[in-house]
C-alpha cells in the first residue's frame, strides 16, 4: 500500500530520507476523507503540542475508526504484517542503511547462539521487531514538537502529511527540521532527552507537504523538531500519519 521506491537519503548527521507520491492517488484521497475527527483525539502538552490517536491514546476510539473504516483497517493490517518491516529494512539496506535486524540473517544469529553455548557464555539478545501507527494532528498556531532524538525503542520513523488540496498554507510552517545542539556535549542523546528550540540550530528543513514520507533512522544523535507554526486559526490542523518500527 506505501512505495518507498523514491526515496532518497541524506545521511549526516544521521540517515534521513524522504519518499514522494508514496500513496496511489485514489487511496490517498481515501485516506483523506476518512481521518478521523479531532475531537476523538487525546490532547498531548508533553514537549510539545500535539493530539493523538493510537492504540494508546483513546484505544477504544482508535480501533472503533479502523472497523468503521475498511481503507484504514487494510492499512492497519498492512503495517503490522511482516511483509511491511521487511520491506523496510530492505529500502533501508539498499541504500547503505543497514540495521542488521531483517530476518534474512537468522541463520547467522543461530550461529552465533551455538557459540555462546559451547563457550559458556550469555547467550546474544537480538530484538524482535513490531510496527505500529497513530493518527497526529497539532494546531497550526502555535502547536510544535520540541527537539528530541525519539525513545530508544524505536527503531525506524515515518510521517506521512495527510492533506487536502488547499487545506495547508506553506506559511504556516510545520516542515520537520533536523537540528544539532549548539552546545556539543549535548550531542550524544540515546534516551532521548529534550531541549529548547533556542538550544539548537537548524540543519535543514523536510516542507510539510501532500502523500510524501519523512523516513529517519533512531541514531544517538537524530535530533529533529517541528518549530511553532504561525497559523492564526486552531481549527487548521497540522494531519499526520506516523509510522514507528520498534525493537521488543
Amino acid at each position: 500500500m506505501l512505495c518507498l521506491d523514491s526515496a532518497t537519503f541524506d545521511y549526516e548527521p544521521y540517515p534521513i530520507g524522504l519518499a514522494r507520491d508514496v500513496f496511489a492517488p485514489a487511496l490517498y484521497a481515501e485516506l483523506v476523507a476518512t481521518f478521523p475527527a479531532v475531537e476523538s483525539f487525546v490532547f498531548k502538552d508533553f514537549q510539545g503540542t500535539k493530539h493523538s490517536l493510537s492504540r494508546h491514546n483513546n484505544r477504544r476510539g482508535y480501533f472503533t475508526h479502523l472497523r468503521r473504516n475498511p481503507v484504514w483497517r487494510r492499512f492497519y493490517d498492512y503495517v503490522r504484517s511482516d511483509a511491511f518491516v521487511d520491506g523496510t529494512l530492505a529500502m533501508l539496506k539498499a541504500r547503505h542503511i543497514d540495521l542488521g535486524l531483517d530476518r534474512s540473517t537468522f541463520g547467522q544469529r543461530t550461529i552465533s547462539r551455538f557459540k555462546a553455548v559451547k563457550k559458556g557464555s550469555p547467550l546474544p539478545h537480538f530484538p524482535k521487531l513490531g510496527a505500529r501507527f497513530e493518527f497526529s494532528a497539532m494546531p497550526s498556531a502555535g502547536g510544535s514538537i520540541r527537539p528530541h532524538t525519539d525513545h530508544p525503542s524505536k527503531v525506524v520513523t515515518m510521517v506521512i502529511p495527510i492533506l487536502a488540496e488547499g487545506e495547508w498554507d506553506p506559511s504556516y510552517g510545520g516542515g520537520t527540521c533536523v537540528v544539532w545542539p549548539k552546545d556539543r556535549t549535548r550531542s550524544f542523546n540515546h534516551m532521548n532527552g529534550y531541549l529548547d528550540f533556542d538550544e539548537v540550530e537548524v540543519l535543514r528543513t523536510y516542507p510539510f507537504e501532500a502523500n510524501q514520507c519523512l523516513i529517519f533512522v533512531k541514531t544517538y544523535n537524530s535530533w529533529h523538531a517541528v518549530w511553532p507554526m504561525t497559523g492564526n486559526d486552531e481549527r487548521v490542523m497540522r494531519k499526520t500519519l506516523t509510522i514507528n518500527i520498534e525493537a521488543c
